[in-house]
């Protein structure tokens, strides 16, 4: 059967959900995990209709799912019933099966008629989202990591290898820079638990000292990924308890980071105020070197954002201040990796700023110089998350100075992004353009948002210089 391209692209989508989470997982997925893989399809691609979804999240084609269905009643020494083809694209087309095929499709997929969008869910918003939340990985991982957070201040110190853990850290958050974000939340996630067990043996507390360093680090790196995948609830629960386990370990340019991962969550939440709050607060353990810089330029974007002008021009002045005052810091400028705050980036930010104080001219100048050092520079310093948000940033410094043809080039590359380095930001940022830009380019950038990362949420925006927020 020929499939319309809008099929062809819910098949593809779908596909790439599953495949991802499957190779996370490593075993035969569960029912619960298909149900999760069904939903993920749902909210990434809200025309696909839920059976259909839940088909897709199982990787059966039409004529599969027959067969499977038949199967069933076999096994359920239930009388075979006449299904074909037709009845069934129906019913993803959105018919709705009688109540006996309904409670059928209700067996084969165990689950019941609002799942498989045959009847309509009454319960009120909020239980409804406090559901969702259950057997979430990510957010299981961010409620894991806060609860050991709080318990660290009084838990038995321990032992373990320092120099392999740190080595892995280290080298993790490296390949953050290049690497996408879900298989490495995961391997993330492992490694986390090894220093959480070396943390239950007997050692010397300078050793747990370093223990909880890592520990918060990776609850840091994990942070980043929750943000990258469109999970911001997650990325605060765990960015704080980064943040504390940066206190108990005595390490101030932890908790600095940590605060400017709050700052940023609070950014992309329109949280602006808080973001502002969040970066000052940092800076109080945080205030020179690339670290400090970091957090005078997500202030300075914060007050961009509330309109305080020349606030946000004074704190681009002193990151470049702070950046020439600080000397080497173990975070920033030896582990590195994701936790660098490299020229490169601050240019990026930048030009975001520059933006949302409606200097156009000045941000195409700064996100040009960002794609500049980017390009010029090793692979494992290029940030293809950053680069990609700043030719983004650029497109729309174009069309805001009416520059059709500058913007195209620069999306250009964009465009050319597999799936899994699509981050939930650079979406939302080229989704929030739309209106903007020319009919060819809108077309280009829809195809390019309706497919991405699996963890990506279908969110709404509001005008485009209030969306350009991470």
């Amino acid at each position: 059967m020929t499939h319309s391209a809008r099929d062809r692209s819910a098949i593809q989508f779908a596909g790439a959900i599953r495949d991802r989470t499957l190779a996370a997982l490593g075993e035969a997925p569960s029912t619960a995990v298909i149900h999760q893989i069904a939903e993920e399809i749902h909210l990434s691609s809200p025309q696909t209709s839920r059976l259909k979804c839940m088909r897709l999240a199982n990787g059966w084609t039409v004529e599969e799912a027959i067969e499977r269905f038949h199967e069933m009643c076999d096994r359920s020494q239930i009388k075979r019933r006449g299904l074909s083809e037709r009845s069934w694209r129906e019913w993803e087309a959105g018919a709705r099966p009688d109540r006996e095929y309904t409670d059928l499709l209700c067996r084969l997929f165990e689950t019941g008629p609002v799942q498989l969008g045959f009847a309509r869910d009454y319960t009120p918003e909020e239980a409804r989202r406090a559901q969702a939340g259950a057997g979430d990985p990510i957010a299981d991982a961010a409620a894991e990591a806060s609860e050991h957070a709080e318990e660290a201040e009084t838990s038995e110190l321990g032992s373990g290898a320092l120099e392999r853990l740190r080595t892995q850290v280290i080298w993790v958050g490296r390949r953050y820079v290049w690497e996408t974000p879900l298989p490495l939340f995961v391997e993330m996630r492992a490694l986390q638990e090894q220093t959480r067990k070396a943390l239950e043996r007997r050692i010397h507390p300078t050793q747990a000292g370093e223990l909880y360093f890592l520990t918060g680090a990776l609850c840091g790196l994990m942070a980043n990924a929750s943000m990258d995948m469109g999970r911001r609830v997650p990325a605060d629960t765990l960015a704080r308890a980064s943040w504390t386990y940066g206190r108990i370990s005595g390490h101030p340019s932890l908790m600095g980071w940590a605060r400017g991962m709050q700052a940023s969550v609070a950014l992309w939440d329109r949280r602006y105020e808080d973001a502002a709050r969040y970066a000052g607060d940092a800076l109080t353990h945080l205030s020179t070197g690339s670290g400090g810089a970091r957090l005078h330029m997500l202030r300075a974007r914060a007050c961009a954002m509330l309109g305080r002008a020349a606030e946000a021009r004074d704190e681009l002045h002193r990151a470049s201040q702070a950046r020439a005052s600080g000397g080497p810091d173990e975070l920033h400028d030896e582990i590195a990796g994701e936790f660098a705050f490299r020229p490169a980036k601050e240019h990026y930010y930048a030009a975001v700023t520059h933006l949302h104080l409606g200097q156009a001219p000045r941000a195409i100048e700064e996100a040009r110089a960002a794609i500049a050092l980017y390009s010029a520079d090793e692979r494992e310093n290029r940030s293809y998350g950053c680069e990609a948000m700043a030719r983004a940033h650029l497109a729309i410094a174009y069309v805001l100075e009416d520059d059709q043809e500058g913007a195209e080039q620069a999306v250009a590359p964009l465009l050319e992004l597999p799936p899994e380095r699509r981050i939930d930001s650079l979406g939302a940022t080229l989704a929030a353009s739309r209106s903007l830009v020319s009919d060819r380019m809108a077309r280009q950038i829809e195809g390019f948002c309706s497919v991405g990362l699996a963890q990506t949420r279908d969110l709404s925006f509001e005008t485009p210089a209030r969306a350009l927020n991470t």
